[in-house]
């Protein structure tokens, strides 16, 4: 499997995430780390756990800033080399049904300039953030 056609999913028991103001905020709920994305990271998070592969990722990204593809997927490709490094998504085995980087993706209008995702990493507040093992229903929480 190639990258820009890998996609990836997340363990929802694990994993918690929201998309707030244009930053996305991740947390690990094994080890309490939390993560944030702000700009095209919190776009790429969204598609990319939204099941679009890597290409399709990428090619949105890229209409929405208004700049080349390859960059904006050796980009992608970076932040999800940290997500996998992470523990926070794995990839799949199959493509997406339908996904290409010319499948219709919605485009969403970007807030401001392009620069590359930068995943931040906060270790601080593990001890309040763990629950081990992760609580079932989580899902009913309003900020998941």
């Amino acid at each position: 499997m190639s990258v820009p056609s890998l996609a990836v999913a997340i363990d929802p028991e694990r994993v918690v995430s929201k998309i707030m103001d244009g930053e996305a905020v991740i947390i690990d709920l094994t080890t309490g780390t939390y993560y944030s994305l702000i700009h095209a990271g919190a776009r790429a998070w969204d598609l990319l756990i939204a099941g679009h592969s890597v290409a399709a990722v990428a090619a949105a990204v890229a209409r929405e800033y208004g700049i080349a593809r390859e960059r904006v997927t050796t980009d992608v490709e970076a932040l999800v080399g940290q997500l996998v490094n992470e523990g926070l998504v794995r990839p799949v085995d199959e493509a997406p049904a339908a996904d290409s980087a010319d499948a219709s993706v919605p485009v969403e209008t970007a807030a401001g300039s392009y620069e590359a995702p930068v995943l931040q990493i906060y270790r601080d507040m593990q001890d309040l953030l763990a629950l081990d093992p992760p609580m079932p229903g989580l899902k009913d929480i309003p900020w998941t």
